[in-house]
């Protein structure tokens, strides 16, 4: 009985440690982001839905449909701003999508034949560099290189799906995804950060700012940032936000320090059970 009791610690032990590998990334180190929204919707993150979002940034009609204003039908400096708004909404996608070039990059080690989304990759770069400024959108060796890579989340069926016979293998390989950390955590990055874009009004130009940032490693680094339009606030407003971040800081760490110590003692306790 007691090697009994050993062995499924063991096991155990082994599911548990597994577990927490896929979680170190995320707790090993303390982002505390402070922001003066206009509403919080308190809606929680949903890793397919913050795919089909972003990924719908990459479409044509995204911005029309969004209502987000059109820098053609504005004049300085709000075309610039809208300018910088669009490139910002545009980076998210191509995080997103570098992402998973890398994914492809690891998976391709293992085999002997590169994925094809790898080299279509790799020539978009190269195309873009060499046209630089001078890219024509209609050009058919751009519109093909310019086809994501990602897989695309929407059920409605493209000129290459017409039959829709592939889409379960696209969910399949969204869900394989889904269920990648690195992955994910960079998902629900972006998913914040494209929040912020989004703001109260999303066909404004104004955006919500992340005023301070304090990041803490558990080596030991922190890193504070804080943005310049900050100390453009009336002091009262600029001292207030300051109180707030610190206090956010201190509670976070006391969590994050608990948590640390939480994982520890389980991984502790397992390890004397299956010895």
């Amino acid at each position: 009985m007691p090697n009994e009791i050993q062995e499924q610690a063991t096991d155990l032990l082994q599911k548990v440690v597994s577990s927490v590998h896929g979680l170190v990334d995320d707790i090993t180190a303390l982002e505390v982001n402070t922001m003066v929204v206009e509403q919080i919707t308190g809606a929680k993150f949903n890793a397919w839905q913050g795919y089909e979002e972003i990924y719908s940034i990459n479409d044509k009609d995204y911005f029309d449909v969004k209502g987000i204003p059109n820098p053609e039908n504005l004049t300085e400096p709000e075309k610039t701003q809208a300018q910088q708004l669009r490139k910002r909404y545009t980076s998210l996608f191509s995080q997103l999508e570098r992402e998973y070039f890398y994914i492809l990059l690891e998976e391709s080690t293992k085999t002997n034949q590169p994925d094809p989304r790898i080299i279509q990759y790799h020539e978009r770069l190269r195309y873009k560099v060499e046209h630089q400024a001078n890219i024509v959108q209609d050009d058919p060796v751009y519109i093909k290189l310019a086809q994501p890579i990602l897989p695309a989340p929407t059920p409605v069926a493209d000129e290459q799906d017409n039959n829709q016979n592939n889409l379960p293998q696209r969910w399949e390989e969204i869900e394989k995804l889904l269920n990648n950390g690195k992955f994910i955590r960079t998902l629900r990055k972006l998913s914040e950060l494209k929040a912020a874009l989004d703001g109260g009004h999303i066909s404004s130009l104004d955006i919500d700012v992340i005023y301070a940032q304090t990041v803490m490693q558990l080596d030991g680094d922190i890193i504070s940032r804080y943005h310049k339009k900050l100390f453009e606030l009336p002091e009262g407003d600029r001292d207030l936000i300051l109180k707030i971040h610190n206090e956010g800081i201190v509670a976070g760490e006391k969590q994050w320090r608990g948590t640390l110590d939480f994982l520890i003692g389980i991984i502790q306790s397992f390890a004397k059970l299956s010895r």
